[in-house]
Formats: C-alpha cells, sequence, structure tokens
C-alpha cells in the first residue's frame, strides 16, 4: 500500500482515465448488441471479465474493511460498475445468442449452458486465484485486456462479419494499455518491470491498435455483411 500512498496522483489519474475508457467500450459493446442483434464480446471475454470482476466485488469486507483504503474502495467501485455491464452482456446473450450458438436447442437449454459456464468460469478463476500471488487484484488486470484479441478476431472470422463490433470498443481498450501500464510500472516495479510484463504491454496495444483499424475497415462498406454461419439467421 505504501507504493499507492507514494504515488497518489499518477494512479488517480492514469487508472481513473482508465476506468473511463474501459465504461466507454463496454457500454457500447451493449449498444452494438442492442442495435445489431447479435453478441459484441465474445463469450470468453465476458466469462473471464466476469469471473475477475465478481472476484473483486464480493470481497467487499476485504477492501472496506481489512484494508480501509481509499484506492481499494475506488477499485472496488470501478469494478462493480463493470461487473454490473457485464451482467448485462450475459442478459443480451440470452436473449440474441442462441440464434447462433444453439440454433436447435431451446431458450432453457441454451441459458443452462450460457450460465452455466459463467459459473464454472468464475470457480476456476477462484481456484487459480489460490496459487497466483495477486491478493489486490492488481496484476491480473492486464490480462483481460491482453487477451481481448485472442477471442474477437475468431470470432469475426467466424462470422465473415464485424457485425456487432466497433472501433470505438476497441480503440478505447487500446487507449488503456498505456495508461495501465505506465501506472502499474511507475508506481508497484518489481515484477510489473520485467520484461515480460513489459512486452505483453506492447502486444496488447498492438494488438488492439491493429484490430481496430482492421473493425474500422471491414465496417467502411455499408451496409456491414450479415454473418454466413450455417444454421444462424
Amino acid at each position: 500500500m505504501d507504493a499507492i500512498d507514494n504515488h497518489t496522483v499518477p494512479i488517480l489519474i492514469g487508472f481513473g482515465l482508465a476506468m473511463v475508457l474501459q465504461n466507454i467500450a463496454m457500454v457500447k459493446a451493449v449498444v452494438m448488441t442492442r442495435r445489431e442483434g447479435w453478441i459484441s464480446i465474445p463469450l470468453p471475454c465476458t466469462y473471464l471479465w466476469l469471473a475477475h470482476d465478481f472476484g473483486v466485488v464480493v470481497r467487499f469486507h476485504t477492501w472496506f474493511h481489512r484494508y480501509h483504503h481509499w484506492f481499494l474502495k475506488l477499485f472496488w467501485l470501478g469494478l462493480l460498475i463493470a461487473f454490473l455491464i457485464e451482467l448485462v452482456f450475459l442478459a443480451q446473450a440470452s436473449r440474441v445468442g442462441r440464434a447462433e450458438y444453439l440454433p436447435r436447442g431451446t431458450q432453457a437449454q441454451w441459458n443452462a449452458l450460457l450460465f452455466g459456464g459463467a459459473a464454472i468460469a468464475i470457480l476456476c478463476w477462484e481456484y487459480q486465484k489460490t496459487i497466483w500471488a495477486d491478493p489486490l487484484y492488481q496484476a491480473l488486470a492486464s490480462t483481460t485486456l491482453y487477451v481481448i484479441p485472442l477471442f474477437v478476431v475468431p470470432l469475426i472470422l467466424r462470422r465473415r462479419s464485424p457485425i456487432a463490433q466497433s472501433p470505438v470498443i476497441y480503440g478505447s481498450f487500446a487507449a488503456m494499455v498505456p495508461l495501465w501500464w505506465a501506472v502499474t510500472v511507475g508506481a508497484y516495479g518489481g515484477p510489473f518491470r520485467s520484461w515480460q510484463y513489459l512486452a505483453s504491454g506492447i502486444v496488447a496495444f498492438t494488438t488492439l491498435t491493429t484490430l481496430t483499424w482492421w473493425i474500422h475497415r471491414l465496417r467502411s462498406t455499408e451496409p456491414v455483411p450479415r454473418p454466413t454461419l450455417c444454421d444462424v439467421r
């Protein structure tokens, strides 16, 4: 906690702007799903983010009573907002996702798969947390950014369409990377200055920026091509 107290201003500015960008990206994803009727954020991303943020939100007592530190309280609030938006992602996926992922199944079957997957992801994450040395959730947040292109690109390629995608989403995530990495590297040091962490930041920024450009190019053709999957509306 000393590292946080010794770098209060850059942490407030850097993480504050990062949270704003995160909310812009996530709200835009909600809007795109509502507007175009397809899941925007890939389900693996939603599951990962949900598991991460659930772990923070349910540990209210840890942040507000055990540590009782201003930063962790603000961090909890920021991830509470993200967690609520992720619940909206799941609700939207329940409504529009069956036609894509389980076209011959019932709505009840799709909901069982969807919410069962979320529960499994949370359980897996909670187990991993028992062996990861990241009690304040400051290191693993970077992973939630790093993996985004790994799931978005296959989704677009499988659909053969950028439907429900927007450069605003991934441009916002790309802009988060230098903010998050600058604060963690500058304020925390240690493993946050390892070559692996620095390289992952470079890769995350490069791939998210490229993804933003690619989606912009794909959506420059109007109307946006509809997905051509078999058994999909």
